[in-house]
Formats: structure tokens, C-alpha cells, sequence
């Protein structure tokens, strides 16, 4: 079954397009929302497709690139414990994916301190602090503290903008 990712609106309307007739209908998902994320639509076609529904606010590029992260240990306040390698395997201007080789620590709620180097020029050095809010099969997804960092990174909004 053929499956697609479907970004979803601020009014909570989702354009579906049938990848097998082209079709178009747009619908309200807004009773999916922080629910369910993945459906399966019956096109007037008669074929069937899953569709995928994303919520994000901001836009995330797809990554391919190495960094660093430290888990902030809650019984030393804010002293991060020795940093482990992860690859970034997306990122926002509120967040992030990291994809962890191995076992690791890190739960939801956790906060850690993660830092890179974008690959562009020229090479910016970032270092964030985030807080865990998935931890999947493969790869844990962060979300910025905003409270340490400005709520707009200049240099990182010109590297998604490329």
C-alpha cells in the first residue's frame, strides 16, 4: 500500500492528493490532532493509500550530519554529563531528530545539550539545549529550550532556508 506524508494547516485542513488517479480533497483532520497521525483514505478511484498527517508548526529539513549531546542530569542541576556522538537526522527552527547508535539514557522529558556545525558556509557552530518529547525505534526527537536560546536563530533559519 502506497503511503504519503500530508502536511497539515494552522485551520487544521489537510489537502490529500490519490497518487493513483490525482485527485484532490481537502479536509478537516482537526479531530486527529495530538491523536491519531496516520490514516488509511478509499479514493473515489477505489484505491486505497495511507497518508500520513504532520502537525509540525515549523518547516524540518532532512539531515545527514554529526553532533554531539549531553544528557543534563537533574541531580547535578545543570552540569551535562559527557557528551556522546549522534547523527542529526532533521531539523527546525524548534527542534530536532538525532538518530543514536546503541543504547542510550534518554526518555521523554529528559534535557539535554546538543551541538553541531551546519554544513554550509559559513560553518556555524550551534549548541542547544532541548528537551526530549520522542523516543522511537532508531532516533529521539528534541524540541529547543526556548527559555536559554533566542526564540529565533538567525543563522539557523538561513541554513533551512537553503
Amino acid at each position: 500500500m502506497i503511503s504519503k506524508r500530508v502536511r497539515v494547516t494552522k485551520e487544521n485542513f489537510a489537502a490529500i492528493k490519490c497518487p493513483h488517479c490525482s485527485a484532490m480533497k481537502l479536509i478537516s483532520v482537526e479531530k486527529f490532532k495530538g491523536d491519531k497521525h496516520s490514516l488509511k483514505v478509499k479514493c473515489t478511484c477505489n484505491n486505497s493509500f495511507s497518508v500520513s498527517l504532520d502537525f509540525r508548526e515549523k518547516y524540518r529539513k532532512s539531515m545527514n550530519m554529526y553532533g554531539r549531546y549531553s544528557l543534563i542530569d537533574p541531580s547535578l542541576a545543570t552540569m551535562p554529563t559527557p557528551a556522546k556522538e549522534c547523527k542529526i537526522v532533521d531539523l527546525s527552527l524548534t527542534g530536532l531528530a538525532v538518530s543514536i547508535s546503541g543504547a542510550h539514557d534518554l526518555r521523554v522529558g529528559s534535557e539535554i545539550v546538543v551541538a553541531f556545525t551546519l554544513d554550509a558556509k559559513p560553518e556555524t557552530d550551534i549548541q542547544r539545549r532541548a528537551v526530549v518529547k520522542v523516543v522511537g525505534q532508531g532516533f529521539v526527537g528534541c524540541q529547543f529550550d526556548e527559555t536559554e536560546s533566542p526564540l529565533y536563530d538567525k543563522a539557523l533559519g538561513f541554513y533551512l532556508m537553503a
